[in-house]
């Protein structure tokens, strides 16, 4: 699998409208075969810059990509309805940063996740900025340690994934069911030996890493 991951920025009140353009896209993107909508959130004002939407999508892999492109750049292959969505979505988003994902082994894909039923009001996004070298540990920590934490506090790893266009950087995503869970989860963080051990392993891999919590649109298969 390969994914492509967006955070746009958002032109005023305009966050809703372009979430409903994101999930007008995602059906025909689906329907034609260009990728699959994992995700599409709003990101929480009062845990990062705002305002902003974060997506997500699926494809098979490098191939599926190439594809994809033809589909954007070659004169003969282009896909009728882009460039249309793509002018209509520039009322209400400014631009943003995208980036090419490779997941982890045991970073789950999307019919992975719909087989499980999954249900949450709350995603946790990182953006994780890596020593030199460090990528490959650090996403093995996240499969040993994070992984077990997250089922023990009944919440679910969506993502974890190393991106090949960056000087070691990784994206960890998962869900949690309500926000409530999840406040409670950071109270007690600091006093719960799993996610110390956590801590402690990540730390020395770590120069600097960028958290927010995310709501899903309706337009997520996960939307409760």
């Amino acid at each position: 699998m390969l994914y492509l991951h967006e955070v746009i920025d958002i032109i005023g009140d305009g966050q809703q409208a372009y979430l409903d353009t994101v999930g007008e896209r995602a059906q025909h993107s689906e329907r034609e075969g260009i990728s699959r909508l994992v995700g599409t959130w709003k990101v929480i004002g009062s845990t990062n810059r705002w305002p902003r939407v974060v997506n997500l999508w699926e494809m098979d892999g490098w191939d599926h990509w190439a594809a994809t492109l033809e589909r954007q750049f070659l004169p003969e292959k282009k896909d009728p309805h882009l460039a249309p969505w793509w002018s209509k979505a520039t009322q209400w988003r400014s631009g943003g940063f995208d980036r090419i994902l490779e997941p982890a082994a045991f970073s789950p894909t999307r019919d992975h996740l719909r087989a499980t039923g999954l249900k949450s009001w709350v995603c946790v996004h990182s953006i994780v900025r890596l020593s030199p070298g460090r990528c490959e540990e650090y996403l093995a920590a996240v499969g040993e340690l994070l992984l077990p934490l997250l089922r023990a506090h009944g919440f679910t790893l969506m993502g974890a994934y190393a991106a090949p266009m960056r000087s070691d950087e990784a994206i960890v995503l998962w869900a949690a069911p309500d926000f409530r869970a999840l406040s409670q989860w950071y109270a007690t963080r600091r006093n719960d030996p799993a996610t110390r051990e956590w801590t402690a392993r990540v730390t020395p891999l770590r120069e600097e890493f960028e958290t927010m919590w995310l709501v899903p649109s309706t337009y997520c298969f996960f939307h409760p």
